[in-house]
């Protein structure tokens, strides 16, 4: 069993939290995390969003209240979040790279070029209707075509802007992998 969920009454740094609820938690360490993660994150909306997703995977603990070492767990939550965040901006990025490349301006095409590229267009359209899920599909078409942002996008779905951001970065991994295919048919 890990250190931090682990009872002990020894330790002055530890806090005898049987007694504490998770609001009490929050209270006394919210703003120790949030700080932590604007050193990190240099973006205070960021900071919020990966902080209340740090408590919110507190409260699927059976028993939060027994934590020895909250801020030990609440660091290891924190980080985990802030490597599944990059990674996921990770793979955005390249996705967007990848499409940029695809999609050279319009002047430099010839016309074989521009009606595979319009083929291409109409695949992935019919690509988004049957193989996305709908909501993935719905904030992919309202940040790519109505240029939404999060939090508008997230508003209209009636969903946080975290799974917005999880949406669109599961629509350019599904778009990314499509278009590389058909990118490499096109060359061959």
């Amino acid at each position: 069993m890990p250190r931090y969920l682990a009872q002990s009454s020894a330790a002055p740094h530890t806090v005898a939290s049987e007694d504490m609820d998770v609001g009490q938690l929050y209270r006394r360490h919210h703003p120790w995390l949030l700080g932590w993660l604007r050193r990190k994150l240099a973006n205070g909306q960021d900071a919020s969003d990966v902080s209340h997703d740090t408590f919110l995977r507190l409260l699927s603990l059976d028993n939060p209240q027994s934590l020895r070492e909250p801020r030990a767990y609440l660091l290891v939550i924190a980080s985990r979040l802030l490597i599944n965040r990059y990674r996921r901006k990770r793979v955005e990025t390249e996705a967007l790279r990848q499409v940029a490349i695809l999609m050279r301006r319009v002047e430099e095409q010839t016309p074989a070029e521009i009606a595979a590229a319009q083929s291409l267009l109409r695949r992935l359209l019919l690509m988004l209707a049957e193989e996305l899920p709908d909501h993935v599909r719905q904030a992919f078409l309202l940040s790519r075509v109505d240029g939404l942002s999060y939090a508008q996008i997230a508003e209209r779905l009636g969903v946080s802007e975290s799974s917005v951001k999880q949406y669109l970065a599961r629509a350019l991994v599904h778009c990314h992998k499509r278009f590389h295919a058909e990118y490499r048919e096109l060359r061959q």
